[in-house]
């Protein structure tokens, strides 16, 4: 029936991991913990600033902040696309209007950024933009099943 769903079995473990790469996440970003952890050569397909690159193609990079980013990402989406035990109409429909619900709330934040926010705090809200919308369905889905199940 939905079968763009993960199993139920992903939803505990890739909540916990989403939520935990987040906090552990943004407390790296606020504090620079990025910088000198996991500095590995990796190719430089784009040849960045000559200061950065090396001339022949690997530049060394950090490569912690990929890594979290690919984890909040994949893990997000396990946990907002996990079957609840009963899925049903009603759960697609609050699933669907918790979506859409997030995508208003991160693009009218983006809007207000663009109009506030210039130079490169505006890049950092960018950036954030792309764990928001993930964050936000998550929390908003997960308060409409709790009022719910409650009910």
């Amino acid at each position: 029936m939905k079968n763009y769903l993960f199993p139920n079995r992903l939803k505990v473990i890739s909540g916990w991991i989403f939520y935990l790469a987040l906090i552990i996440g943004f407390y790296l970003w606020i504090t620079d913990g990025f910088d000198e952890v996991l500095v590995v050569s990796v190719p430089d397909l784009f040849g960045t600033d000559s200061m950065f690159s090396s001339g022949n193609g690997w530049m060394k990079n950090s490569i912690l902040d990929e890594l979290f980013t690919v984890l909040i990402i994949i893990s997000g989406l396990i946990h907002s696309f996990s079957r609840e035990k009963i899925e049903d109409e009603l759960i697609s429909k609050l699933r669907l209007d918790s979506l859409i619900w997030s995508l208003y709330v991160n693009y009218s934040v983006v809007i207000l950024a663009t109009i506030l926010i210039y130079d490169i705090m505006y890049f950092n809200v960018l950036i954030f933009n792309l764990f928001t919308i993930i964050l936000f369905f998550n929390l908003k889905l997960r308060f409409s099943l709790y009022k719910h199940y409650k009910s």
